[in-house]
């Protein structure tokens, strides 16, 4: 019986610990810091190096803290993407354009009047017919003598002639006056020099009473007129327009020399944008028409004597009219065989075929049939005389071509008619 109750006395006392230490527990949980920390276990690092340092582990609490929930950014934010709008791509400062500069503009005399085709100076008798003097821009008085002689015995009533300071100008001018020859001038430059001794020259031309006809460079789109590298357009551009003021200016006779014709479109078109349209009506073009072994009526293209023809169509289309023009080389070779569908020239082909070129300044008609224009002034064929060079009329060492010689020497005088004329 005792045992009994000693067994409930001791259950109850059991019972009140158990329930102290829950209500101890409570308590100490209702009291426990918000900001307690856990644990740290310190590491010694003492260590040796090759074992591996132990980090700093926080000690679990009883009951994990809740995370706090993040405030929503606004690149969280569900928004709608703005619409792309379309605008040019910038360009980087080192490739913004330029902007186009002005060409600056040419100074020329407003006192110079235009010159229609009748009124270009001519030789007295003019029968258009002419031939280069020589290849050499060095000659002796008495060697002019002497050329000019045989031009004579040819009636030959223009030239083209080249020379190389002002004393050859000195030498030759007067004695082509007094022969009554008509001369184009032509200063030995190459097409990547400048001249500034254009007003001197027809100056001294204008002493001696001989027109200023002047050309200014020859053929400068080919290599052999440069003194290196390849033809340069902007370069040539340059000094032919420097060259075509001055001679403007000094009241000479602008000429042109091209074969080709996309360099004589540029030109022009170099004249125009810098305002040098006044020199148009004082300016001649010098075609060079070389037939190679084509007859006197190929017209066809460029490679005739009748090549002219296209080069009046460009400066019709560019600038509105026809300038003078005077061939100052062309013709045919003895022995070219160019072209296969024609045979290689004769002499005896070479002979007709000259008094055929020489014979329409009689009959107003060209070679195939056309009535001759009355700005193909005269053709000045190449080459009086040179000793390397078998194309040469005298002195080449191939031979004189005696019978074109004598042939032309028996065409019977004549003078040239206009439309104008009487």
């Amino acid at each position: 019986m005792m045992s009994k109750r000693l067994l409930l006395v001791i259950a109850a006392v059991l019972g009140l610990l158990l329930v102290c230490l829950a209500l101890g527990g409570i308590i100490f949980w209702l009291t426990r810091p918000d900001d307690a920390s856990p644990v740290i276990v310190a590491v010694s690092t003492s260590i040796p190096t090759d074992t591996p340092v132990a980090t700093e582990t926080p000690l679990p609490t009883s009951t994990p803290r809740p995370t706090r929930t993040p405030e929503p950014s606004p690149t969280q934010s569900p928004t709608l993407a703005p619409t792309r709008r379309l605008t040019p791509t910038p360009v980087p400062p080192n490739e913004v354009p330029e902007p186009t500069p002005t060409p600056w503009q040419m100074v020329l005399r407003e006192d110079l009047p235009p010159m229609a085709i009748q009124d270009w100076p001519r030789p007295a008798r003019d029968n258009g017919r002419g031939m280069h003097f020589l290849a050499s821009q060095y000659y002796s008085p008495e060697e002019v003598d002497r050329q000019i002689a045989r031009l004579k015995e040819m009636n030959v009533k223009w030239a083209l002639v080249i020379y190389g300071d002002e004393n050859m100008l000195n030498i030759a001018a007067p004695r082509f006056r007094d022969a009554g020859i008509m001369v184009v001038w032509r200063r030995m430059l190459r097409a990547s020099d400048r001249y500034y001794d254009w007003g001197r020259d027809i100056a001294i031309l204008s002493e001696y009473g001989m027109p200023p006809y002047m050309q200014l460079y020859n053929e400068p789109s080919l290599s052999v007129e440069w003194d290196e590298g390849s033809p340069d357009k902007s370069d040539y551009l340059a000094d032919f327009l420097h060259a075509a003021q001055e001679v403007y200016n000094a009241g000479g006779y602008v000429g042109l020399q091209f074969v080709r014709e996309d360099w004589l479109v540029v030109s022009l078109d170099a004249l125009k944008q810098h305002g040098g349209e006044r020199i148009f009506e004082r300016m001649f073009f010098i075609p060079h028409p070389y037939g190679l072994n084509h007859p006197p009526e190929y017209d066809k293209d460029v490679n005739a004597v009748l090549g002219f023809l296209p080069y009046a169509a460009v400066f019709e289309r560019e600038i509105g009219f026809v300038p003078a023009m005077i061939a100052g080389e062309g013709g045919w070779a003895i022995g070219s065989e160019h072209d296969a569908n024609y045979p290689k020239v004769t002499e005896e082909m070479h002979r007709d075929w000259y008094v055929t070129l020489f014979s329409m300044f009689q009959t107003g008609v060209m070679p195939n049939g056309d009535p001759l224009p009355d700005y193909f002034l005269a053709f000045c064929p190449w080459l009086l005389s040179d000793f390397i060079d078998d194309t040469a009329f005298y002195d080449s060492y191939a031979g004189p071509k005696t019978m074109t010689i004598e042939a032309i020497k028996a065409i019977p005088p004549f003078e040239r008619r206009f439309s104008w004329s009487p």
